[in-house]
């Protein structure tokens, strides 16, 4: 079931399968934009209730540009909108679906592999293997790990 926000200025967003596309309708001597964010890229997710002015979703990622504008008299909503990675909206019904998105979003990201460490994925397939080679593992056993690791 893809989940599915329309906001203000043209602006959706869509849960797709292992994407959050981010769609800027086109009008007059603008293109259509769509934007795709890997959810496995998705560090946060920031979430404002309509009330007074109006709500929004925003998604930052790995390496991106925080925006903190919890404590402006907007509320961060005037961000937001200036935010490609955002989707104003107003409406109970609208921030429903953005909760939905949200816990989607998190429920897919934390099934993906986390990297803790200063060892790189290929560094721990070429210990595995060496393991597999002396016979401590088995093909099996081997072969289950690496895809673990792979995230496969």
């Amino acid at each position: 079931m893809d989940l599915k926000l329309k906001g203000r200025q043209g602006k959706s967003v869509i849960v797709d399968g292992s994407n959050i596309l981010i769609i800027k309708k086109g009008w007059l001597f603008a293109a259509q934009r769509e934007k795709a964010l890997p959810i496995r890229n998705i560090s946060s997710i920031e979430i404002k209730k309509p009330g007074f002015m109006s709500g929004y979703i925003k998604f930052s990622i790995a390496g991106g540009f925080a925006h903190d504008s919890t404590y402006k008299v907007t509320g961060g909503t005037y961000d937001a909108l200036l935010d490609e990675n955002a989707v104003v909206f107003n409406g109970k019904d609208n921030y429903q679906i953005a909760l939905m998105i949200k816990e989607a979003v998190e429920s897919k990201s934390s099934s993906a592999p986390i990297q803790t460490t200063g060892i790189s994925v290929a560094d721990e397939i070429i210990k595995l293997k060496k393991l597999l080679d002396d016979g401590v593992l088995t093909k099996d056993e081997f072969a289950a790990k690496k895809k673990q690791l792979l995230g496969l």
